[in-house]
């Protein structure tokens, strides 16, 4: 099994184009302890192209994803918002490996038996497989191990779990590499013809010299043109294109109820803060006490002089040790604060390091061989050789050098050893991430610092205060019969009116309310108008009243009217103007004359490109430097409406780029940029044609 523990350890976050069962091979049992937390029958997390995709296969599929991620950052716990990105880069994981599966099983591709050998004990192994069953002796690949452990496997294990996981493991390289091969085939069917690349250099080097007229939108106010609901009607059916969405969304007003504490219960917390100052005034155990009272608990760190809070950076850098400062309220909280150690210790340390993770492996293990690894260094060993062989983080390949830091950047157990030691001193010494062997290669700028305890307990309301306003809150809420009275309410100190718009059915955040999900819940389900019970976010009370449903699709006129007045008025304006130009032109053989008439000024511009259709010091133009592109030199372009205003424009000249004597280097250019898209634009191009059924909202 140890050799099945060090492919756990050292196979790292595979996601996205790698099966979970690879995920299942290398976090062991994290896989199978998934359960429908739904009860009763599966439940359908939605569908794909056909395909169902059941409840208990995406929380087993989103469990691993959040052990993973809880193994990779060292957090133990996650909030709200991480666990909302999990769920969907989960969701995101199975329709990509869905449309693939698809369009894989269509197009023929296989691993044949032979390739798969191949990859696990062949002299192409897959990198998993190198890294696991690698001589670490000799840092060669020994395919004799990979044979060895498949033909004790049944021995080492009679339960039968390691054959699972192995043929889980090699079914998803399998389905690794059929999709590797997929994708190359998609790239190698990629072709740039030398005549494209000519067009495409030719194209984003040509140049345009011209003289331009514009007649700006602001030179005709707003209230000079009328815009009747015939005129929207007329536009919105004309350009219905223009305003689409790609999903359904839900728009609604809410009121948000602030959860304060009371008067009383800020007397209560300064009561009890005055007790525990003279808890900590007799205590014996400074740092017990604190822990045990304190809402912030105390972890021993030194600060110099600038990194504590205003208040106590002035006040106990001038105390001697033992000092209590306070009572005291900061950031909501009352605090009493004991100055507990005064040191000289260096402010930056240099230090190297080898990690041993002991994620999902025996850690008396790992400890034994980090202290063997110390002990090979004390005796004169290569420290950054052994770095290089056996550490997993990414300084091992400068022999675990990490640099100077400060004492804010390590985990508190690395930084304690670098910062409390001295120079030159070496240890073992376990963090989150595992077993670190440490040596403390420099340390300078030395300077006073000081620990100092907090004793804090923030003011919150009280359970009485909570229930007070919940009844106060509900009884408002239930006294609203109608639309109208919910815009009529009037809101108290507290009490605050907000808007959420254009609401997705999967968005995790909504701008003032702390876990949105059930208000989100609810205005899928409500109709228009409907006033929604009191939620619960974070520390306030919410209820909201429903003003919008946009399904996918064409947006409907009235949601988007103040957008297409404008729109509308815009292309009214742009018509007088171009009326203007075009009377201006009547009798006139130049711009300048065209631009006298209208008494403003033709206005040269030189360097203009199609690639980058930018008006020199106006706006970016594509309608306008289309069109000039598209006519001769010498010829009058317009009047044209463009995004700043009506133009006439003048030809001067078009300067042609210089032809290459050869286009390779523009052809693989091209190529080089088209294939890097391919991975990401196929998975794109075949989620928006499948056809799927997301019902994420139910359950997360």
């Amino acid at each position: 099994m140890g050799l099945m523990n060090s492919m756990r350890n050292r196979g790292g976050l595979l996601v996205g184009v790698i099966a979970f069962a690879i995920v299942a091979f290398l976090a062991g049992d994290v896989l199978i302890s998934g359960q429908n937390i739904f009860g009763g029958q599966p439940t359908d997390m939605g569908e794909i192209n056909g395909s169902k995709v059941e409840i208990e296969d995406f929380q087993t599929k989103l469990d691993a994803n959040i052990e993973q991620y809880k193994t990779s950052t060292g957090q133990s716990n996650l909030n709200e918002g991480m666990t909302g990105y999990l769920v969907d880069q989960t969701w995101n994981q199975i329709i990509y490996d869905e449309v693939m599966k698809q369009r894989i099983a269509k197009s023929g591709i296989k691993v044949s038996p032979e390739e798969l050998f191949d990859m696990v004990q062949g002299s192409n192994p897959h990198p998993e497989v190198r890294r696991a069953f690698t001589n670490p002796q000799t840092g060669a690949f020994d395919p004799s191990q990979v044979l060895n452990f498949l033909k004790n496997m049944d021995q080492q294990d009679p339960s039968g779990d390691t054959r699972k996981q192995w043929l889980s493991f090699e079914k998803a390289i399998s389905e690794e590499r059929v999709r590797q091969k997929y994708m190359n085939a998609v790239k190698a069917g990629m072709y740039v013809p030398t005549v494209f690349a000519k067009a495409d250099y030719m194209d984003k080097n040509k140049t345009a010299n011209v003289s331009y007229v514009l007649l700006d939108y602001t030179t005709v106010s707003d209230s000079s043109i009328q815009v009747s609901e015939s005129d929207v009607k007329t536009y919105y059916n004309a350009n219905k294109y223009k305003y689409k969405q790609a999903e359904n969304t839900r728009s609604f007003d809410y009121i948000s109820i602030d959860v304060l504490p009371s008067k009383d219960d800020t007397i209560e917390t300064q009561k009890w803060i005055y007790e525990q100052l003279t808890g900590l005034q007799n205590s014996t155990n400074d740092s017990s006490y604190i822990n045990l009272n304190a809402d912030t608990k105390y972890l021993g760190a030194f600060n110099k002089k600038g990194e504590l809070s205003a208040a106590l950076d002035t006040i106990m850098f001038s105390k001697p040790q033992g000092f209590i400062y306070g009572p005291f309220i900061d950031g909501g909280a009352f605090k009493i604060a004991k100055l507990i150690s005064i040191k000289t210790m260096p402010d930056t340390v240099r230090a190297r390091h080898i990690l041993l993770p002991t994620a999902n492996v025996d850690p008396a293990a790992v400890k034994k061989t980090a202290d063997s690894l110390k002990a090979l260094i004390d005796a004169g060993a290569n420290f950054a050789a052994l770095a290089m062989q056996y550490s997993t983080d990414g300084s091992k390949d400068k022999g675990g050098d990490l640099g100077y830091f400060d004492n804010k950047q390590m985990v508190k157990p690395f930084s304690d050893f670098c910062f409390q030691g001295t120079k030159g001193k070496r240890g073992v010494v376990l963090s989150q991430f595992g077993y670190h062997i440490i040596e403390v290669t420099d340390q300078k700028n030395f300077n006073k610092q000081i620990s100092v305890g907090v004793i804090d307990r923030a003011i919150t309301p009280s359970n009485s205060t909570t229930q007070a306003l919940f009844g106060k809150a509900n009884a408002l809420v239930s006294s609203i019969e109608s639309s109208s009275e919910f815009d009529n309410l009037t809101l108290t100190d507290g009490f605050s009116k907000r808007v959420a718009d254009d609401i997705k059915e999967t968005d995790r955040f909504i701008a003032g309310i702390e876990s949105p999900r059930e208000l989100i819940r609810w205005a899928y389900k409500a109709d228009i108008n409907d006033v929604s019970p009191l939620f619960e976010a974070g520390n306030k009370y919410v209820f909201a009243r429903l003003t919008k449903v946009k399904e996918a699709g064409n947006i409907p006129m009235e949601y988007i009217k103040t957008e297409l007045e404008a729109a509308v008025r815009k292309e009214k304006k742009a018509t007088l103007l171009k009326d203007k130009i075009t009377a201006a032109m009547s009798g006139a053989s130049t711009i300048q004359q065209v631009a006298q008439k209208l008494n403003v000024t033709a206005v040269p511009a030189s360097g203009i490109s199609f690639a980058f259709p930018v008006i020199p010091g106006v706006s970016r133009e594509p309608m306008v430097v289309g069109k000039l592109f598209g006519s001769d030199k010498g010829k009058m372009v317009g009047p044209v409406e463009g995004e700043r205003g009506a133009y006439l424009v003048y030809v001067e000249s078009f300067v042609d780029a210089l032809p290459l004597p050869d286009y390779t280097s523009n052809k693989r250019d091209l190529y080089t940029s088209a294939k890097s898209r391919v991975d990401n634009e196929l998975l794109e191009g075949l989620k928006k044609a499948a056809k799927i059924k997301d019902n994420r909202i139910l359950f997360y």
